[in-house]
């Protein structure tokens, strides 16, 4: 298989999670890909040109990152993206962290269109989300790795690393001590260390 990735992405970093510890990595060749490129060959395995896509072993592309997601777990089903056990509120933490993602990604993009994003009123809303997002995370904070690895987790992760990696001016977790901690307990998970995001 071949996934088509960036460095930064976090959709990609939670599909890197989840192939790391389905013991999938050695099955998994990466890309690199400028997403604003449009290289050929990865506009043949999405039009959208987003990151991430992966490529089946027999060839067929597969692009978003939760539909690769449902993917792995069908190849692989454990440990699930997708636990049975306590599945309501795995989904709601989850949610809660994709739903912060999407607003940290949308301030970025929105950056390259209008140097006055920050402000607008999409830009003050998709800063709202992100702390509020933090904040619900710090009162609800998802499985450690070690007791399961799952899509709340995954996506946890992701939302702390990338908005402190993306908006380095202000410390994210000084108020939130819970979600801090929990992050901190992560932090020697190898899946975790090894999909970092850097530019």
């Amino acid at each position: 298989m071949k996934l088509y990735i960036n460095t930064t992405s976090p959709f990609v970093r939670l599909v890197r999670l989840a192939i790391a510890e389905k013991g999938l990595a050695g099955r998994v060749e990466t890309e690199i890909v400028d997403p604003w490129g449009d290289a050929e060959p990865f506009l043949r395995a999405n039009a959208a040109a987003r990151v991430p896509t992966l490529v089946t072993d027999d060839g067929t592309p597969i692009a978003e990152a939760l539909l690769i997601l449902r993917y792995l777990d069908a190849i692989a089903p454990e440990p699930s993206v997708w636990p049975a056990r306590d599945l309501e509120r795995t989904l709601t933490v989850a949610a809660v962290a994709l739903g912060a993602i999407e607003a940290a990604t949308s301030i970025i993009i929105g950056r390259k269109s209008s140097p006055t994003f920050d402000s607008d009123a999409v830009g003050i809303k998709r800063h709202r989300t992100m702390r509020e997002g933090l904040m619900r995370l710090d009162a609800m904070p998802p499985r450690d790795f070690a007791d399961r690895p799952d899509i709340a987790g995954y996506a946890a992760v992701t939302v702390v690393d990338y908005i402190g990696f993306r908006f380095p001016d202000r410390d994210w977790l000084a108020d939130l001590p819970t979600l801090s901690a929990w992050r901190e307990r992560q932090q020697q998970r190898e899946s975790v260390a090894s999909t970092q995001p850097y530019a």
